[in-house]
């Protein structure tokens, strides 16, 4: 095998990233045509198969992925070299393509990006909120903040926070009905909740080591928590919201806790884990080392629990 053309490897980096030969083509300065030839030239010389090419879109072989994970580090590298040779700056820069969960935008990620923005104004950010957990090459993503315990043992996770699920209601709903003591009261009120597809939803509530588990028969199911919250300021009745969710009304007086001695189970767990997760392989990127350091320092000042 003939040595490789770090060019040709670049190119192709860049294709991957951009998910578009035309993409890349603008991002770099080459011309299409020449970027395909190079990739071209770049399989022929490994003799495999990097990229599969239609009409509509291009995707990674298996062989590709496994190519594309493996010369990132050497790709970051050369990219931070050449930086420090443009620029004896050690400001970052760059695009950052970030995967974030729906329903804690509002709450949680908006405030984060912005103090980040504000903090690094040469990094561009592509956010995608989403509540599927996308992979990392084939959909493009640097670097995700994810809910939930890590399933894949290749990527690197490190927990940001963690919050409950708490019932809540407008100070006016209050008023008008006698709020529950205990979860069985639960039956006398209107409830607000995500949108869940299944019948046999329940919750289970804690208290004094015993367990209650309580049979939803919401009154209104909603597949976002900023209308969760929204219906529940308008005293539409009992709202089930991840404490972060909720916290900024509680404490303006918006709203108030319901059941607030007892710990709420949902999803199969009391409490939920929001961390920020990465692929091994871009562990030296200056991009993902800037944004994770951030995030975490962030979330040590800024917790619920350091904020009450």
């Amino acid at each position: 095998m003939k040595n490789m053309d770090l060019n040709a490897l670049a190119l192709f980096s860049k294709v991957i990233e951009c998910s578009s030969f035309s993409t890349a083509a603008k991002k770099t300065g080459v011309s299409t045509s020449s970027i395909s030839r190079k990739i071209a030239e770049l399989e022929a010389s490994l003799n495999i198969q990097l990229i599969e090419r239609t009409t509509r879109k291009l995707r990674l072989t298996e062989k590709g992925r496994i190519f594309f994970e493996n010369i990132q580090p050497a790709i970051q590298a050369l990219n931070s070299a050449r930086m420090s040779l443009l620029d004896n700056s050690t400001e970052p820069c760059g695009t950052l393509r970030l995967s974030v969960p729906t329903g804690l935008e509002q709450s949680v990620i908006i405030p984060l990006l912005s103090g980040f923005q504000h903090a690094y104004p040469d990094i561009c950010l592509k956010v995608l909120a989403t509540g599927a957990h996308l992979k990392f090459v084939e959909d493009g993503i640097d670097i995700a903040l994810r809910v939930g315990e890590l399933q894949d043992s290749a990527l690197i996770a490190h927990a940001l926070l963690h919050y409950e699920h708490i019932l809540v209601a407008s100070p006016e709903y209050a008023a008008q009905h006698r709020l529950p003591r205990i979860p069985a009261e639960l039956n006398q009120h209107k409830i607000i909740c995500a949108t869940n597809w299944h019948n046999d939803a329940q919750w289970f509530f804690s208290k004094n080591q015993q367990t209650y588990t309580f049979s939803i028969n919401e009154a209104l199911s909603l597949n976002h928590y900023a209308a969760i919250l929204s219906a529940a300021e308008k005293s539409m009745g009992i709202a089930e919201l991840p404490s972060v969710n909720c916290k900024q009304a509680i404490d303006q007086g918006r709203l108030v806790s319901v059941l607030p001695d007892y710990s709420l189970r949902v999803y199969n767990e009391k409490t939920l884990k929001l961390s920020i997760v990465y692929t091994a392989n871009r562990y030296n990127s200056l991009l993902i080392k800037t944004f994770k350091n951030y995030c975490l320092d962030y979330f040590n000042k800024n917790t619920p629990e350091k904020n009450s």
